[in-house]
């Protein structure tokens, strides 16, 4: 039967990788915006050195002038020259004063993008940090074991809960390490299923993995989906590991249960024809007909009511007896004592009884203890074991304070029939059913077959 367990949405770390790659590319223009800067302020500081050589060389010019002046008889010429070579001063300190206020202003607005930048580079990162904390607590919290791997199968990240399930460490788990923690007969089925996959398929496959707390191994469902790059190349696989062993053992509990449902149902339409048909051989009026039938359809679906509530299909003899008893009004107190070990039956078990004890039940309020005004009736039964070590369930039905008993009916009935014949025939029973002054007496011994729960008595000598 397909299993389809439940798979881990890679679109989170999909969005993950795309963040990463435009925030790569924010850093990316930000160093490119810084180097034009630089190269800005370098030319500039060039210009400036530039300059400033230039006026060193007219103050040079200068005292060279200021010199020749002081050795000249001519003044005016001098004077001339010196007048000129001011004013060129004055021009190129013009200059170097622009190119420094422009060299200030190009490093005032480079700090100031250089800090926008990383302010927004630093909200980036938080982004970035907060989408990985919550990434990796959404995979922590998952209960599937999680994993990356290489296009190979080689694993290069497991989630903790794969080290807390295998108790293989993130070193022995590495590439193809986490082959170790399968069960040896499903490693080939794991290979095979890695040389097969592809960016257009999606891995998966089952297997058993060993759960390190319990010393066994376990069926999960690995299931894995490639991460695609824009150019078609697979960058990574990323996988789950689905624990479905719980999931396979209520599959085969099913399967076995409606096999079940299916025998039983045939088995009841078996008794239901038998019921009719010896219903219909005792005789009577049509209304007693459908009142004894009635009767005992109503016992069968009682015993399946009890047999559907168990999860083992048992039913437990107490309830099956006081449920007969409910039905027709009788409760304990005085005249009704009801005793035993807990004992849960089988279906096929609890069947038989069920209509045995509907049968005596019926009995005793038409003509028996739970008609006549002293009337008692005592119910109890134990677990032993016989000889052979076969546990055997020892049931009595005792009527007392009847006062009028037919000692020997002349003519046998459908319960009767069943005690004395159907039980020792469907069950290996041993029965006896004596009309005694006083009242009913009824002993039914049961072998307990597989299946049935009870507590396990001392050999006793039957």
């Amino acid at each position: 039967m397909p299993i389809v367990p439940d798979q881990m949405d890679s679109e989170a770390d999909r969005d993950r990788r795309h963040e990463i790659e435009r925030l790569t590319d924010e850093v990316e223009q930000l160093q490119t915006s810084l180097e034009a800067a630089d190269e800005e302020a370098t030319q500039l500081a060039e210009d400036r050195n530039r300059l400033a050589g230039r006026l060193a060389t007219q103050s040079r010019d200068l005292q060279v002038a200021d010199a020749a002046c002081s050795r000249r008889d001519p003044p005016g010429e001098t004077e001339k020259e010196l007048r000129i070579a001011l004013e060129e001063m004055q021009v190129l300190a013009e200059e170097l004063e622009v190119a420094n206020n422009s060299l200030q202003e190009a490093n005032r607005v480079l700090d100031q993008n250089v800090a926008e930048r990383t302010r927004e580079l630093q909200q980036k990162n938080d982004a970035l940090a907060e989408s990985e904390s919550r990434f990796r607590t959404l995979v922590e919290g998952m209960p599937q074991l999680v994993w990356r791997a290489a296009e190979d199968g080689a694993w290069t990240w497991a989630s903790p809960q794969w080290q807390r399930y295998t108790g293989l460490d993130p070193h022995r788990s590495s590439g193809m390490g986490w082959l170790a923690a399968l069960h040896p007969d499903d490693r080939a089925t794991a290979r095979e299923a890695w040389i097969r996959a592809s960016p257009g398929t999606t891995l998966a496959f089952n297997a058993r993995i060993h759960h390190q707390a319990e010393g066994r191994y376990r069926h999960f469902h690995v299931r894995a989906a490639p991460v695609v790059t824009g150019d078609g190349r697979v960058a990574e696989w990323l996988g789950t590991s689905t624990d479905v062993d719980d999931l396979l053992r209520l599959q085969e509990r099913q399967g076995m249960l409606v096999a079940e449902l299916q025998h039983r149902v045939r088995n009841i339409l078996t008794v239901v024809r038998s019921v009719f048909g010896r219903t219909m051989e005792a005789g009577g009026s049509a209304e007693d007909l459908a009142d004894h039938f009635r009767g005992r359809l109503d016992s069968l679906a009682r015993t399946q009511v009890i047999v559907t509530q168990s999860a083992a299909g048992t039913v437990d003899l107490e309830n099956l007896v006081r449920d007969e008893l409910l039905s027709v009004g009788a409760m304990d107190g005085p005249s009704l004592m009801i005793d035993g070990p807990p004992v849960a039956l089988t279906g096929k078990t609890a069947e038989s009884i069920g209509l045995a004890v509907h049968e005596l039940t019926t009995n005793a309020l038409k003509y028996g203890a739970l008609r006549a005004k002293e009337g008692r009736l005592q119910i109890h039964w134990t677990i032993n074991m016989d000889d052979s070590g076969t546990c055997r369930l020892d049931l009595t039905w005792i009527e007392q304070g009847v006062p009028a008993v037919t000692l020997n009916p002349a003519r046998k009935g459908f319960g009767s029939e069943l005690i004395l014949n159907a039980l020792p025939y469907q069950l290996g029973a041993e029965t006896r059913l004596e009309f005694r002054g006083g009242g009913v007496r009824c002993s039914i011994s049961v072998p307990l077959s597989e299946g049935a729960r009870f507590a396990v008595p001392a050999r006793k000598d039957r």
